[in-house]
């Protein structure tokens, strides 16, 4: 059976018909098959056949081949496909393949290949690991050209001095500056400035961009352009075209870019909120802050960016941050165990402007009564049983600086009361000394109880209370904010698992993004180096801790067989009100209390779902 390829050049028609003999491709004249393109190497590609196929190789070209619109290295060849070299398209046709009618367009038109949710979902997996790489950008892009089949990509930054491209893939500086790329660049900024993406099935048909010289040049071309944004500020442009094949996007590509696109406006958010909140340099432009790096030997610096995710909880508590880091009040900072109480303490004490001097911590729980008072206000030589010299205490190593007490609330009545003095008055006096010593300290308490309702037991001092209350801080949990999941796991990964991070598969991200979290960011921390050690380059659903997998399926269920999302959800919601019930004991308002909804919605579904509170 006759094999042949068919290509068009400068609008004419070519054809080779492929012997036994292997056959090269390139610019070089010696080549079977000749493309003047600068694009294109002198010895480009190679033809042969083997194993009773044909198949092709790619022989290290510098701008690589494309089989049907995907970069390949090599591979098998049959009827139909098509190999992109450089601008030119060549189609391999069989003898009872349809030969081309004359006069056809000089562009080969394949069909459109949607990219599975399973493609995107390990895009957006790996992306996740990858989070905090300097190169984040351009792996991006090459995402997005994976995902699309696109032959070029690249990335526009819109900032305050203008436009600029952060990141390409397939496209040299040279090639930016040829006017054949005006076009593009046209294209991706009218997407940044008009926040409208652009998609074009074939750009020379296309009235759009009729007489354009450059769609001229390169025959026919698919293009795809979507604006990023977050928080409705727009960000830049992700644009991805190919040059001499139409109909390679459409819809579902247009689709697939746009959530790659969302998730890479959520980082880009994160980063320049990194800047607002010093955690990295400002740049000139969004598009220089691609040479910023991370300071690796800074640990404390890096795990205060744990903090930066881009969930709308986390927006506010940056914003919080801001507002009362530069004052000289007391802060109280509440939330659950694990959530980066201080970390969080910290953050204000960078952003503030005792920065340059001493930031110091102490777990209250964590030194029995007798020394915390010596551990907090000093003491002095002979002050009591083993007190051989005298000790500066944190408050006098902390002058100047911040003093962040954790779990305040587990200090005794007494001491409570030595606390609220030095608030009241800036003196301390060690123990076992008369004299009162001046001190400037700011304050930063945090506590993982409801200090208010303490007050009330008369369990916490109501006056000391009020007076580290001043500027409150909440530190939200992480099940509140699952869409910082995939930053916080990189930063983890890169943190515990060495040179080459492993990779988590799409499998393991969801199980990890469904889990509740209920010892928050540590113990994610704690899973990500179990699974740092124990897994491989690749973790994936088997490898995570048992009680996360025995979660999931005490949510869904083991073969649970439910054919739709409805059922699965009346199912979850059905179980978790007749447990509020219960521990309710039938009241409803409790019940609606514990589960967070208003006591009207909990009737509402209960009659839906057709409960009784008696019969529960």
């Amino acid at each position: 059976m006759e094999t042949r390829l068919v290509w068009s050049q400068q609008g004419q028609e070519h054809s080779h018909t492929l012997g036994p003999e292997p056959i090269t491709i390139g610019r070089a004249p010696e080549n079977a098959i000749v493309i003047a393109d600068q694009r294109v190497s002198r010895v480009h590609a190679r033809l042969e056949w083997s194993h009773g196929g044909l198949r092709f190789s790619d022989l290290g070209s510098q701008n690589g081949t494309l089989l049907n619109g995907r970069r390949n290295g090599g591979g098998a060849l049959t009827s139909g496909d098509i190999l992109t070299i450089g601008r030119v398209a060549l189609r391999v046709q069989s003898e009872d393949a349809p030969a081309r009618p004359e006069g056809s367009p000089c562009t080969e038109t394949i069909p459109v290949l949607a990219a599975s949710a399973s493609d995107l979902a390990s895009e957006l997996a790996e992306l996740s690991v990858r989070i905090l790489d300097t190169d984040f950008f351009a792996r991006a892009v090459q995402a997005a050209l994976r995902i699309t089949r696109a032959e070029r990509g690249f990335l526009l930054a819109h900032h305050k001095g203008g436009l600029s491209v952060e990141a390409s893939t397939s496209i040299s500086a040279a090639e930016m500056k040829d006017p054949d790329f005006e076009l593009s660049w046209s294209i991706a900024t009218q997407v940044a400035t008009r926040q409208a993406p652009v998609l074009a099935l074939d750009a020379g048909l296309d009235p759009r961009f009729r007489g354009q010289a450059s769609v001229e040049t390169l025959c026919l071309r698919s293009v795809l352009a979507v604006p990023v944004a977050n928080l409705g500020r727009t960000l830049g442009a992700l644009y991805v075209d190919h040059r001499s094949q139409a109909n390679l996007f459409g819809p579902e590509q247009q689709r697939e870019l746009e959530c790659l696109a969302s998730a890479l406006g959520g980082f880009w958010r994160t980063r320049l909120l990194q800047e607002e909140l010093g955690l990295r340099p400002k740049a000139g432009t969004v598009a220089a802050d691609r040479t910023i790096e991370l300071r690796e030997s800074d640990f404390e610096a890096e795990r205060e960016i744990v903090l930066v995710g881009n969930s709308a909880r986390m927006d506010e508590l940056r914003h919080l941050i801001g507002k009362v880091a530069p004052t000289e009040l007391p802060v109280l900072i509440t939330g659950e165990s694990g959530t980066g109480k201080e970390l969080v303490a910290r953050l204000v004490h960078r952003a503030s402007r005792r920065s340059r001097r001493a930031f110091h911590s102490l777990n209250c729980a964590a030194i029995p009564e007798t020394l915390l008072e010596s551990e907090l206000f000093g003491h002095v030589r002979g002050a009591f049983t083993g007190a051989d010299e005298s000790k500066k205490g944190l408050f006098l190593a902390a002058d100047g600086g911040t003093l962040f007490l954790d779990e305040v609330s587990e200090m005794s009545p007494a001491m409570q009361s030595r606390l609220l003095r030095v608030l009241q008055e800036g003196e301390i006096r060690p123990v076992g000394s008369t004299d009162m010593k001046r001190v400037d300290v700011r304050l930063i308490a945090a506590s993982n109880k409801d200090l208010a309702t303490l007050v009330s037991r008369g369990e916490f001092r109501e006056d000391l209370y009020f007076r580290l209350r001043v500027l409150p801080v909440q530190v939200p949990p992480l099940r509140d904010r699952k869409e910082d999941l995939p930053a916080l796991l990189s930063w983890f990964l890169r943190a515990h698992g060495g040179a080459e991070p492993p990779r988590l598969t799409p499998e393991a991200m969801e199980t990890l993004t469904a889990y509740r979290w209920p010892g928050n960011v540590r113990e994610l921390e704690n899973e990500v180096k179990r699974l740092c050690v124990l897994a491989g380059s690749v973790i994936g659903r088997e490898a995570l801790s048992g009680s996360i997998l025995e979660a999931q399926e005490l949510l869904v269920g083991k073969d649970s067989g439910f054919q739709d999302l409805d059922a699965l959800i009346e199912a979850i919601e059905t179980k978790e009100i007749r447990k509020a019930l219960v521990k309710a004991e039938g009241n409803k308002t409790r019940a609606a209390d514990l589960l967070g909804i208003t006591r009207f919605t909990l009737q509402r579904k209960m009659d839906r779902y057709g409960l009784d509170a008696d019969s529960v």
